[in-house]
């Protein structure tokens, strides 16, 4: 009787544990799908811990996706991060890259800002020419 209460005690530690380190405000993680807040849209102005900085995937040469769902990008000459659409303006560019098409919990692989696949097998690719995310179609099937 006693194994199984420690096992119940180290249970309800690790629950809250898990608990401490979701964000305020973020009951989404607790149902496991983690959606993009476009109130957050733009996250250039301020650092990738102001912004909820738990990294949860990194892409290219230091870019990375926090799981706030902020795409940020490391700039070694300004020793600072950037989220992702204000490197962009810095190179001359308006994008709107953020919010993603989908939450950060739903992305499977992500090899750089601007093309990610899901959890259910989708592809989506952010368009510089229409500054959107397009949704694409599923390759052909094998012959």
């Amino acid at each position: 009787m006693r194994k199984i209460g420690f096992a119940i005690a180290g249970l309800l530690a690790l629950a809250l544990l898990f608990l401490v380190s979701v964000p305020r405000g973020d009951h989404a993680a607790l149902t496991g799908s983690l959606s993009v807040n476009p109130a957050h849209a733009d996250a250039g102005a301020g650092t990738a811990a102001e912004a909820g900085g738990a990294i949860a995937r990194s892409f290219g040469v230091g870019g990375v996706l926090t799981r706030d769902g902020q795409l940020w990008q490391y700039r070694p000459d300004q020793d600072r991060w950037l989220g992702i659409d204000e490197a962009f303006r810095e190179e001359g560019r308006e994008t709107h890259v953020v919010p993603l098409p989908v939450g950060v919990a739903e992305i499977a692989e992500m090899e750089s800002f601007g093309f990610l696949v899901t959890q259910a097998g989708e592809a989506w690719l952010y368009e510089f020419t229409t500054d959107a995310w397009r949704k694409l179609p599923a390759p052909p099937e094998k012959r």
